[in-house]
């Protein structure tokens, strides 16, 4: 596919679980291997530290002496797997959603992405995605620990805020207040994307534990690996509702003028009902548009 299906109108929530699930399907072996890795390494490491590590345990009553090696023998063993887990969480994992959301943009508004050239620009925004995501963090979390709701409608508020981060550039405040404008006045209808969003997500994970569980030892890995046919759509649907909400509040940069009256499509072609385009009578997508065409 050599040009890209823009969103060009907003789309409700089946709309963008079904824009998600073509996406993803039109780029699914980037998508897959891109977290394939980053969950094979984590896997990896997850099992080689739970057996070079293994927890100590107390007797009981013990003695000060008992007590004063358990504690250092457990400080040992917490070291490296918090270290581990750290550099999965702050580096990979970031690594991956960066470029996952860089490229379905690039899907979206081109038809046609660059692992390669994704994987690099999210390195290089790493940073800045550190930054945003310890502030929303913590603001977020502030609200949870006040009175859970008020934390919940602060991770919608700034549920795109990576989003416009990586795609306009908008820098970590701006991101943030960005993300505010796209979802202002669709809180709900946020709220219920997610919702929906989480539902799939759990019912892929927990066929993916049924699978991976007689695998015994093996199971965290092949796990992990496994995870990475479900894990892409978030980031992905998070993308597809940023469009969404930015056709809706930028309608320059959304749905097109309509084009005059035409006499009538040529044998094999039609036009587009929303911007005149002409294109293949067999076309799902408009391809300029990004409607849909055909019910």
């Amino acid at each position: 596919m050599s040009e890209g299906q823009p969103i060009g109108k907003e789309l409700g929530i089946g709309e963008v679980v079904s824009r998600t699930f073509d996406v993803y399907r039109r780029g699914f072996v980037k998508y897959v291997l891109l977290f394939a890795i980053v969950e094979a390494i984590s896997g990896v490491l997850t099992t080689l530290v739970q057996r070079t590590y293994v927890l100590p345990t107390l007797p009981a009553n013990p003695t000060s002496d008992q007590v004063s090696s358990y504690l250092s023998s457990l400080l040992g063993t917490l070291v490296p797997l918090v270290a581990f887990s750290l550099v999965i969480a702050l580096v990979f994992v970031p690594v991956a959603v960066g470029a996952t959301i860089k490229m379905t943009s690039e899907e979206i508004e081109k038809g046609r992405a660059d692992l390669g050239a994704s994987v690099r620009f999210s390195v290089s925004k790493l940073p800045w995605m550190w930054a945003l995501g310890l502030l929303v963090g913590i603001i977020v979390g502030l609200g949870i620990i006040a009175l859970v709701i008020p934390g919940i409608i602060l991770g919608i508020m700034f549920c795109l805020s990576l989003n416009a981060l990586l795609i306009e550039d908008k820098g970590v405040l701006g991101s943030m207040t960005r993300s505010r404008e796209l979802v202002s006045h669709r809180w709900l209808k946020t709220f219920g994307t997610f919702v929906v969003l989480i539902i799939i997500v759990g019912i892929a994970s927990a066929i993916v534990s049924l699978v991976s569980s007689p695998f015994g030892d093996a199971s965290t890995v092949v796990s992990s690996i496994l995870s990475s046919l479900y894990v892409p759509l978030l980031p992905i649907a998070l993308t597809v509702y940023y469009y969404s909400n930015l056709a809706r509040t930028s309608p320059s940069q959304g749905v097109q003028a309509a084009a005059p009256t035409t006499p009538g499509a040529q044998p094999g072609m039609k036009y587009c009902p929303n911007c005149g385009t002409q294109m293949p009578a067999s076309a799902v997508y408009c391809p300029k548009c990004g409607i849909r065409t055909v019910p």
